[in-house]
């Protein structure tokens, strides 16, 4: 309940700001996204993740912290993205998407090495 007064008093604010200083509204409106994206990463979501962790069997426990890694990145990229979009940065806001995708896919290639390798000389084996 929190976050939406929060989010309804920085609109109620920021929409003064835009009619007073209007040339101020973006970079505040920047800066605001950015504060409240910390807040909520660290209010919500570090807690909620703390506390399921140890419900996850040991086993599991790397493969959930990455995909964890992976929702989170993927969520602040899409809203880097649609904030670049809106400053009509539509060459940053691609470049920013390549990017989050290019670091998702090496993560899980690298997590994945030792798979690939017991995978290929198991195939190697039956040829």
């Amino acid at each position: 309940m929190i976050v939406y007064v929060t989010i309804i008093l920085a609109f109620c604010l920021l929409q003064l700001v835009k009619e007073t200083y209007p040339r101020l509204h973006s970079i505040i409106y920047t800066i605001y996204i950015f504060l409240f994206l910390t807040y909520i990463v660290t209010s919500i979501v570090i807690p909620f993740v703390t506390q399921y962790i140890s419900i996850v069997p040991e086993a599991l426990l790397p493969v959930f912290k990455l995909l964890l890694f992976s929702v989170i990145l993927l969520f602040i990229s899409q809203i880097v993205e649609e904030l670049l979009l809106d400053y009509e940065y539509t060459s940053l806001a691609i470049i920013i998407t390549f990017t989050t995708k290019a670091i998702l896919l090496v993560v899980w290639l690298q997590h994945m090495k030792k798979f690939y390798e017991k995978f290929l000389s198991i195939m190697g084996l039956l040829s």
